[in-house]
């Protein structure tokens, strides 16, 4: 079997001229590296100018919120409250409180559904009236006039008039 001639393999490259141009600094590869790096550097600055107009994430009232459901914790066994769920270890009574005020303590990280934070006599109020009021305050402190601010307020819903609309169209096609 006859086949192509054996030839050496050098594993060396061969030296270049002083008037070939280096791979390493020609124009072209230049010009690549300074494209990532402005790439790399614009999507830097527009992750973190991203960051920096995202909508706000801070929660109002966690304070107040978890004062507000450890008085409900310690008050929901007295009102027949069933303090079972979240499920937790335990069948005791205290232990029972003791893990309905640690789920709170973690569920009012979130804040209370209010836009402004309450002020602090406002919700010495409505614990005061948790503490010394019915068990439906126990159950929705919010139906309680000292808990009002507990209410979340009104969805704000744009109206659209027809008749405007209607004008709007009319003037549009007439033209």
């Amino acid at each position: 079997m006859r086949g192509f001639p054996a030839r050496e393999v050098s594993t060396s490259r061969p030296p270049r001229s002083p008037a070939e141009p280096s791979r390493a600094t020609s124009p072209r590869r230049r010009s690549r590296a300074q494209r990532a790096a402005i790439f790399a550097l614009l999507a830097v600055a527009l992750a973190a100018a991203a960051g920096s107009t995202a909508c706000g994430t801070e929660p109002v009232g966690v304070d107040a919120c978890r004062k507000i459901e450890r008085v409900r914790c310690e008050s929901a066994p007295a009102c027949g409250v069933d303090l079972g769920r979240p499920v937790h270890s335990g069948d005791t009574p205290a232990k029972d409180v003791a893990a309905c005020i640690r789920y709170y303590d973690d569920q009012c990280l979130h804040g209370l559904v209010v836009t402004k934070e309450p002020s602090p006599q406002d919700v010495d109020a409505c614990v005061d009236a948790i503490i010394t009021g019915d068990c439906s305050v126990v159950k929705t402190p919010e139906s309680s006039e000292a808990c009002a601010f507990l209410v979340p307020p009104e969805p704000v819903v744009v109206a659209v008039d027809a008749e405007a609309d209607a004008d709007t169209t009319s003037d549009v096609t007439a033209d």
